[in-house]
């Protein structure tokens, strides 16, 4: 128990980086994913298409083969090493970032594409009917739908997300599964660095996981208030 002990305070000096690589590739994630979703919804011919057939592609090959071409193929490149760009790819922990927030965008647009497809055309159809604006409709008859539509989905995303940074080790950057993995090395010992990593990724996943219920709540709330104001 005292190893554990003494394991665990040691490996959750990575615990901090862990929650930022979350937290910043979630957000930018979630604002590319906006925007692909956007475009793939609003415009229609060639550009949607590229745009689905990118996303498509980047949810066709695993996270860690991305994660090793920015790492390690894109620095090669002259455009890179030769401009500003070469500070952020000489970064493992910015690279880490990127692919993750890249990862999280193809996901995540496809469920904002699905979720906006799956309203239903008559709840549309009758907030138009009521004289309400573009925006509006999409306020009162949309994005409640989408939320319900998407909910159990992007969180599950989210969760995997939460996970999948554990692969952020393999390009040197000292997460928790960075410092699980130095100590696995130093001293030999395999189940009790790893146990403990595996109960703090548990220990995230079950706060992201009321973090998330919470938002949904909320936001599901003043949506339906706003449209019985309406």
């Amino acid at each position: 128990m005292d190893l554990i002990i003494a394991y665990g305070q040691e490996i959750l000096g990575g615990l901090s980086t862990t929650l930022t690589l979350f937290i910043v590739s979630l957000c930018t994630g979630f604002v590319l994913a906006a925007t692909s979703a956007f475009i793939q919804i609003y415009f229609g011919g060639l550009l949607s298409q590229v745009v689905w057939n990118l996303m498509f592609c980047i949810r066709g090959v695993p996270m860690l083969l991305v994660l090793y071409v920015i790492y390690y193929g894109f620095p090669v490149l002259a455009i890179i090493r030769e401009t500003f760009l070469w500070h952020i790819f000489s970064s493992p922990f910015w690279c880490a970032v990127l692919c993750l927030s890249i990862v999280e965008m193809a996901y995540t647009s496809e469920i904002m594409r699905g979720s906006y497809f799956q309203t239903p055309k008559e709840q549309i159809e009758a907030a138009k009917s009521l004289g309400l604006s573009g925006f509006q409709t999409f306020r009162v008859a949309i994005l409640p739908a989408m939320l319900r539509n998407g909910f159990a989905a992007y969180t599950t995303e989210v969760i995997m997300l939460c996970k999948t940074t554990a692969l952020a080790f393999t390009v040197t950057v000292m997460d928790v599964m960075g410092y699980a993995n130095e100590i696995r090395s130093r001293t030999l010992d395999v189940y009790e660095p790893l146990l403990v990593a595996g109960a703090i990724y548990i220990c995230i996943t079950i706060i992201t996981r009321i973090v998330l219920s919470t938002i949904f709540s909320l936001v599901a709330v003043s949506g339906r208030d706003r449209a019985e104001a309406l």
